[in-house]
């Protein structure tokens, strides 16, 4: 696992599996002293490198899930202003060879089938 700082952003392929922390702004109920001391809330998520994008405003872009038949993904955007450290846990070629695998282990897996009533029922 590489650190990184925001500036060095782009050495980073696009399609990488990383892990980012960020200050970011929440409500919350507390003591006013306690609002005043310490108003930032530190946030860390991970998800695929899907690049920087923004030109008012820099937007660092975290694939979190992706809809294969439309070509979709879905995203969390954090400014980069708001970004203190970068880690790529896994570099795109290992990404890539990791899904393959799993693309295959699920087609291997058999799923059971369960007649009418055999389920478990779960709510009121």
């Amino acid at each position: 696992m590489r650190k990184m700082k925001p500036e060095r952003l782009k050495e980073i392929p696009k399609g990488s599996l990383i892990a980012v922390r960020w200050l970011d702004a929440s409500d919350n109920r507390c003591q006013l002293d306690e609002h005043i001391s310490n108003p930032e809330v530190r946030c860390m998520d991970w998800g695929i490198y899907l690049g920087i994008s923004g030109a008012k405003r820099p937007m660092l872009l975290v694939g979190k899930d992706v809809v294969e038949v439309h070509a979709e993904w879905g995203a969390t955007r954090i400014p980069l202003e708001l970004v203190e450290e970068v880690v790529v846990l896994l570099p795109r070629e290992d990404v890539a060879e990791v899904i393959r695998e799993a693309a295959t282990l699920g087609r291997r897996v058999k799923l059971r089938r369960y007649s009418k009533g055999e389920g478990l029922r779960v709510g009121p």
